[in-house]
């Protein structure tokens, strides 16, 4: 085995930063409101730029499915197979378009300045004390960065860029797969399996140096609709019901404590992300996030508890709540794998860091994908402050990712990998 512990060796041997400034280049927001997969068509635009890459890099059978799948294979010289994952789309939370990039080499410390009024402080970013000297990447202040997930995209690529000038590496087949939608809780929604081939995968998904992750949110989704009576304001009174009004007390009553600006690790939370309407009818969508699956459950008959209760309180008012499973938790089927996380770490402790086991105050297409039948924890892929403007990038983390990749590769054995397996797509 040849472990990989030097960035430089990927900052001057691959063309990772290149890349990574590519893609970023290309806007691939998914749209949630949208019913096609992928959500956007511009998704595309990366998609079959990646195909290129992939051929030029040897894998010839790479190609883009009618979904926005990208998928390709490269034969390995040792027994077993892997696939490596990563995905097209950036965050629908913040603007994507017209990403200006700014590289801020041979950090020396203290606040970055990118424009438009926007600072990435040092104080609230404890990773860049351990980025002194490096080259971080950033946007202009007035687009997020899209390090999520395009700094996955760029690992895996460099990996594979150095597998082809090295042919002598020995790795076991490896699977690749770039896809859409993740962002909105889709990616696994039309997985191409069959044709992924791979028994075991892993997600290049996350946060910082050293991070790997066995343990997601289990996720749903909720929507509040508020039906009231609208009457000309001059002549309402006791008459009206201002649904409107009757949302805000619904948003009041949600218990300040667990939102996720108040609460931390394994603590689960209500989140209001949108409000439309008038004061005829109105809706409010929300996210309710929890470790515990039964305990999620309970935030939602919560929900439907403060519904009930407003009800009570204006019979005339109408209030229907509707929730809807995202994803759940991988750790379980994880747990069932235990070859996976002592490969990965021992693959991160080989480039030099220290695995940082961290549950994931979120969700990777790795959660839908474990309980669809393919086990898949997730890989840091370097990024920080994801879904806004004060995202950034070591470009020296983000080859440390791809270091990680060519170290579990090497070593990697699975007891699936002679084993059938069945998956529910």
């Amino acid at each position: 085995m040849q472990p990989f512990r030097d960035p430089e060796q990927i900052l001057t041997r691959t063309r990772l930063v290149e890349r990574f400034l590519r893609y970023v280049a290309i806007d691939t927001q998914s749209d949630e409101e949208s019913e096609s997969c992928p959500s956007t068509e511009k998704q595309f635009d990366l998609a079959r730029i990646l195909v290129e890459e992939l051929r030029e890099l040897g894998l010839d059978d790479a190609s883009v499915d009618e979904h926005g799948y990208v998928i390709a294979h490269r034969r390995g010289t040792r027994p077993g197979a892997l696939g490596w994952i990563a995905h097209l789309d950036t965050a629908p939370a913040f603007s994507g378009t017209g990403v200006q990039v700014r590289l801020h080499e041979n950090y020396a410390g203290g606040d970055l300045e990118l424009g438009h009024g926007v600072t990435i402080a040092a104080a609230d970013n404890p990773e860049m004390a351990q980025c002194i000297g490096d080259t971080l990447i950033t946007a202009s202040g007035d687009t997020l960065l899209g390090a999520d997930d395009k700094a996955g995209i760029a690992a895996i690529m460099a990996a594979l860029e150095i597998l082809q000038s090295h042919p002598e590496i020995e790795v076991p087949d490896l699977a690749i797969c770039f896809n859409p939608d993740e962002e909105i809780g889709r990616g696994a929604h039309r997985f191409p399996f069959d044709s992924f081939g791979a028994p075991e995968a892993i997600t290049v998904d996350g946060g910082f140096a050293g991070e790997m992750n066995v343990e997601t949110f289990s996720a749903d989704r909720a929507r509040v609709r508020f039906t009231g009576i609208a009457v000309h304001p001059g002549t309402a009174k006791g008459k009206m019901v201002n649904a409107l009004t009757w949302m805000g007390k619904f948003l009041a009553r949600l218990p300040m404590a667990e939102t996720p600006e108040c609460t931390e690790g394994r603590e689960g939370f209500f989140h209001p992300t949108g409000v439309s309407g008038d004061a005829a009818a109105c809706a409010c969508d929300l996210i309710l996030r929890d470790f515990d699956t039964k305990t999620l459950r309970t935030r939602g008959e919560r929900l439907r508890q403060m519904a009930e209760a407003l009800r009570a309180e204006e019979p005339r008012l109408r209030v229907e709540v509707e929730i809807v499973e995202q994803y759940r938790n991988m750790a379980e089927v994880l747990a069932q794998h235990p070859h996976f996380s002592t490969q990965l770490t021992e693959a991160i402790e080989q480039a030099g860091l220290e695995a940082d086991l961290q549950p994931i105050r979120g969700g990777t297409d790795g959660s839908q994908l474990t309980a669809k039948g393919l086990p898949c924890p997730n890989l840091f892929a370097g990024g920080v402050n994801f879904h806004g403007p004060r995202e950034w990038i070591s470009a020296r983390v983000m080859a440390l990712s791809a270091c990680t990749l060519l170290n579990l590769a090497q070593a990697w054995q699975s007891p699936r990998d002679s084993a059938e397996t069945t998956r529910v797509s």
